[in-house]
């Protein structure tokens, strides 16, 4: 049986009060360019410096393994929260990036913004991932070295891990993160009208399984499935956060 550490999903959000006056959502358009990677972390010692020398390996991921679930999570949340269906669009073929954050406003590419336009898009919701320091919860400290950035797994094979349980010690964690943003754009002014900052991670270890390979503390399929929760949980907290409440009438 696996321990669970302690699951954090930490979301920094920033509401749209605090940003640009808002537009009322009619038609949603939606692109990510978060997904296409994972990164794996494996933490290596440090000391007397602050120089991030985390082991890293990038793995390239197929389009329906999470790019694909990050536009359709959004799609399904802005329909349940009642914003009606969003429009999936496709990021450019080349890989580059067709927007730009600049304080609370959002530049995009021309294209980008005659599409939207075509569409009839009141806004774009445009999902990057995100880097950050690396700060795992465990049960009752914080651990974590370097910096995480999109989605992927960290590896601590030093840590001691107990088991609350039965007191089966292990040696290392697991950590499947996600670190993006999720931004709200209106698409008359380009106005940043929303921005959740998602820091989502998820402290794992079976040390009766695992021995000293933290990596085997999850099975392939659970890794996948774990991701895509705290993805869902994020980008389903982000949309939520974008409905108006209804007006009241008076009598």
């Amino acid at each position: 049986m696996r321990t669970l550490l302690r699951p954090v999903v930490i979301a920094l959000t920033l509401l749209a009060s605090g940003l640009a006056a808002a537009a009322p959502i009619t038609k949603l358009g939606v692109m990510s360019v978060l997904g296409r990677e994972l990164e794996l972390v494996i933490r290596a010692p440090t000391t007397g410096t602050r120089v991030d020398r985390n082991a890293r390996e990038t793995v390239k991921m197929a389009p329906g393994d999470f790019e694909n679930f990050v536009l359709r999570t959004t799609a399904d949340s802005a329909r349940r929260e009642g914003l009606g269906d969003a429009v999936l669009l496709a990021r450019p073929a080349d890989g580059s990036m067709p927007w730009k954050r600049d304080g609370q406003a959002v530049l995009v590419t021309q294209a980008l913004l005659d599409a939207a336009r075509a569409a009839k898009l009141s806004h774009l919701v445009l999902i990057q991932p995100a880097r950050a320091e690396a700060k795992l919860q465990m049960y009752r400290s914080m651990t974590g070295a370097g910096q995480l950035e999109g989605l992927g797994f960290y590896i601590d094979t030093m840590v001691t891990v107990e088991r609350a349980d039965s007191n089966e010690v292990g040696e290392g964690f697991l950590a499947p993160y996600a670190y993006f943003d999720v931004y709200l754009v209106d698409v008359a002014t380009l106005d940043l009208q929303a921005a959740h900052l998602a820091r989502a991670s998820i402290a794992l270890a079976d040390p009766g399984h695992q021995g000293t390979d933290p990596w085997k503390a999850l099975s392939s399929e659970r890794k996948v499935e774990v991701v895509r929760h705290l993805i869902q949980t994020e980008v389903q907290a982000a949309v939520h956060e974008w409905v108006q409440p209804a007006p009241t009438s008076t009598r």
